[in-house]
């Protein structure tokens, strides 16, 4: 069983951690590595319309609040308090965000909440609305706080961890927290090493596979319910495959080719060698994300290219390397290449590399037009159709 499938036994399954009374009142931390697809697992694959529907049955909330950008508790605070009411609501009893009652509320102290949250509200609506809020997150509503190291800089750790420890004291609610925790620097890294230990009650690591998070983004309905990526249902394994050889995890990533693949194969009539292309275009896009850079190679012959930044000396020693070297970018080492890295960027030798073994690989046997099709469409972002 792959970490996916166990972290979502884990918290969905049956008797699972969001489902049992017994973890009311604690905190999980789900970390992973940045572009691991957290986020992306966590709505898709666990707070999932089923989900949902179970906690609404309880007449139980559901509240997501990315911290990314929030400047204050007290905003926390109004985002918590609006969603866990929207999340329950009937259609006519929902308020506008912009004018939502929860902002009432941002002038009380993150010490209020300890004592019940509408305390000294005088209005008899907002009052009501407040309470509803209140009874949703109590005994059993489930809060998840993601990007929890993009906070700002003016929200101490200290407070924060405090607040959802509030939280999960006078709600009796379940809280989970969603970060990479490996971005703590300083000060902060040794307060959230030293507070976390005290808070949170579980510590759970995603850790997913290639073919685990390819899985969760292919298979991802859009907002009308059908399957956003159908037009590569023929290419899935190809593109698996290649993606593979990449080595890269980053849902970011395959989110960005998937949908330059569906552009490109809703504009490509040729079937004639299209799994080649699919392959080239994933190789270079993943290149471009990574280095920035498209290089354009012209090859004389076999062993040797002309291109503007290099001479043919210098060229013939990335391919001989590019011969000996089996993997992708992963095991990449400038040294290996006999280039002087002074005179160019890491970026720029990385993608000459990588540029080199992949024509090695496909210039001879494809249309040189599709190639520069291609190209500039990965490098500019536009298809053009000629």
């Amino acid at each position: 069983m792959s970490n996916q499938q166990k972290l979502e036994n884990y918290l969905v399954g049956t008797n699972g951690y969001l489902k049992s009374d017994i973890s009311n009142g604690k905190v999980i931390m789900l970390s992973g590595k940045w572009g691991s697809g957290k986020t992306h697992f966590w709505k898709n694959i666990i707070a999932t319309e089923i989900f949902e529907k179970e906690l609404k049955e309880k007449r139980k909330s559901y509240a997501y609040i990315s911290l990314y950008g929030k400047n204050t508790i007290e905003s926390i605070q109004n985002d918590l308090l609006y969603n866990s009411y929207e999340f329950i609501a009937n259609p006519n009893e929902k308020v506008s965000k912009f004018f939502s009652v929860f902002t009432y509320y941002s002038q009380y102290s993150p010490e209020k909440i300890s004592s019940g949250i509408i305390k000294g509200i005088t209005d008899l609506k907002n009052k009501f609305e407040f309470k509803k809020a209140e009874s949703y997150l109590s005994d059993g509503g489930v809060i998840c706080f993601d990007d929890f190291e993009r906070k700002s800089k003016n929200i101490d750790l200290n407070d924060l961890f405090g607040f959802i420890t509030q939280l999960t004291q006078n709600f009796n609610c379940k809280v989970v927290i969603i970060l990479n925790d490996d971005v703590f620097e300083g000060e902060e890294k040794k307060i959230f090493s030293n507070v976390k230990e005290k808070s949170v009650s579980k510590f759970l690591k995603y850790e997913p596979s290639i073919r685990d998070l390819f899985k969760s983004i292919i298979f991802e309905k859009d907002n009308s319910n059908n399957f956003k990526y159908s037009k590569l249902k023929k290419y899935l394994k190809i593109i698996l495959k290649t993606i593979e050889e990449t080595q890269e995890l980053n849902a970011r990533i395959y989110i960005q080719v998937l949908d330059n693949l569906v552009e490109w194969i809703i504009s490509e009539t040729k079937e004639s060698k299209i799994d080649m292309y699919i392959r080239y275009l994933i190789k270079l896009n993943i290149n471009f994300i990574i280095n920035h850079k498209v290089i354009k190679l012209e090859f004389k012959d076999k062993f040797t290219s002309s291109s503007n930044s290099f001479k043919n000396q210098e060229i013939s020693m990335v391919i001989e390397s590019v011969k000996r070297e089996s993997s992708y970018q992963k095991d990449f080492n400038i040294k290996k290449l006999g280039i002087d890295s002074k005179v160019l960027s890491e970026e720029e030798i990385k993608s000459i590399y990588f540029s080199i073994k992949l024509h090695c690989c496909y210039f001879e046997s494809m249309d040189i037009k599709v190639i520069n099709k291609i190209n500039n469409f990965i490098e500019s972002g536009i298809l053009i159709n000629e």
